[in-house]
Order: C-alpha cells, then structure tokens, then sequence
C-alpha cells in the first residue's frame, strides 16, 4: 500500500516548491537539529466501528496550552466521525502494524535514519528516534511510511517499539488536520513560541528554567535578551499514533 490510498481523503495545501528543508543525515547535537529544522519550517509559515455521537465540537485546551507558560496548544476535539474517516483509520492501523515491524530493532531504525532526541528516558517513559527528511513528505498529506518520529519505550534492556508521530504544517486547519487523523481520537499538538539557548553555552540552574519547552521564556523579545533563538513552533502539528494498542482509546 502507498500514500495513494489516503490522499483522497487528506487535503493537499498549498506548499512552495522553493520551501525546501535541507537537514545533513548526521547531527551531533540535538539543539543544532531543533534550530536548523525550526528556522526552514518557521520560514514556510483493527475492524472496530469507530463511531461517537453527537455533533459539538470542543477544544481540548484554552488556548494557553497544557503548560504554566503556554507553549504547548492542543487541537480542536471533535465528536463525529463519517464512514470514510472510520475506513481511513481502519485503513490506517491496519498498514502501520504490517509496515512498522521491520523497526522492532532499533537498530533498523537508526540505520533508517531515525536518530534518537534528547536524554536518555526512565524505563516506562517513552523515546523518539527523528527523522528530520520526513517532515516534508507529510506537508501535503499523510505518508504512512514516512512518520516523523518512530516512538519506542523504555525497556530495562533497551527498547520497544510502541508507536509512530506524524507531523503537519503548522497553518493546516482543523479540517486538514481532522481528514489526517480525525479529531475524534487524534491528539494533534504544537509546541509554541519555544526559546533555546545557544548549543554550546553553559546553563545555571535558573537558566535552565527559562529556555526550553516548558521554560519560562516564552517571548521573542524576552528570548532574544537572554541571547536565545526564538521559534513561534517547533516541527508544527504532531501526533502520536499507537497501533499496536487493541483499544481504540489507547491508539492515539
């Protein structure tokens, strides 16, 4: 199966051909690969019957996002789900849990490209292995063989393959984000306004608690004082998608 079978029902925005993200294969440092990325993105501006009643629609969050400053928006939650979403996301599963064995080993992913992020996670906690060549194919549509990240769990003797993340322009609408992966399950989210410090500089305690996803930092001007990159978003939209699960409750 290719991404054919899904663009019916994805939309296609509108992208510059000029937009084009050029990341090297190899990053040594973790922030070089959030900055690099961010810049270019920033630039381009099972067989269950998945069904829910109603007809509302809510937002998940206030706007403010899940965190003390902000920085964290989650998408509109919606309540209906038509017959094509349900088949796109039967569809769906029912491909990512064929194609995403070959990534059981980690080491298939890494050698695929996808490099771990970050510090190294707890047992239980989970760990996403990026591969940053893969925004670009899902800035029209989502690729199902190309995700964003390969998400895998801390395990006392390595790690388990638990999921995927795809990723959207971070301009694509509610309903461009709801005919990806409906709103009825899909926890789309952003990270905003996102300040990191200079790769190689030194942080004290207190610095520490300024710069980053959940640092207190969360304005250009009060970034760019304390000698920070500002970002308005980081990878734009994202999701996490878990078809392993059996639960329809716990796939996304």
């Amino acid at each position: 199966m290719t991404y054919e079978l899904f663009a019916a029902i994805v939309s296609r925005p509108p992208f510059a051909a000029s937009h084009v993200i050029r990341v090297p294969r190899v990053f040594k440092n973790v922030r070089l690969v959030m900055i690099t990325l961010c810049l270019a993105l920033c630039a381009c501006g099972h067989g269950q019957n998945l069904s829910i009643a109603g007809n509302e629609k809510h937002h998940r969050s206030s706007g403010m996002g899940m965190d003390a400053f902000g920085h964290t928006r989650m998408s509109e939650e919606r309540t209906t789900l038509d017959e094509r979403q349900n088949a796109h996301l039967q569809r769906l599963m029912s491909y990512l849990r064929t194609s995403l064995v070959k990534y059981r080993d980690v080491r298939a992913a890494e050698a695929a490209g996808f490099i771990p992020e970050g510090e190294d996670v707890p047992v239980g906690a989970l760990k996403h292995f990026v591969n940053a060549g893969n925004l670009l194919a899902n800035s029209r549509h989502l690729d199902p063989d190309k995700p964003m990240a390969l998400l895998y769990r801390r395990t006392p003797t390595g790690f388990e393959l638990a999921g995927v993340m795809f990723s959207a322009p971070i301009n694509a609408s509610m309903d461009n984000l709801d005919r990806r992966i409906p709103l009825v399950f899909g926890h789309w989210h952003s990270h905003r306004n996102i300040c990191q410090p200079h790769p190689n500089r030194p942080l004290s305690p207190q610095e520490q608690r300024e710069f980053g996803f959940s640092g207190s930092i969360n304005t250009r001007a009060a970034c760019e004082a304390a000698g920070g990159f500002f970002f308005d978003n980081v990878f734009g939209w994202m999701v996490h998608v878990y078809p392993f699960e059996r639960n329809v409750t716990k796939e996304f």
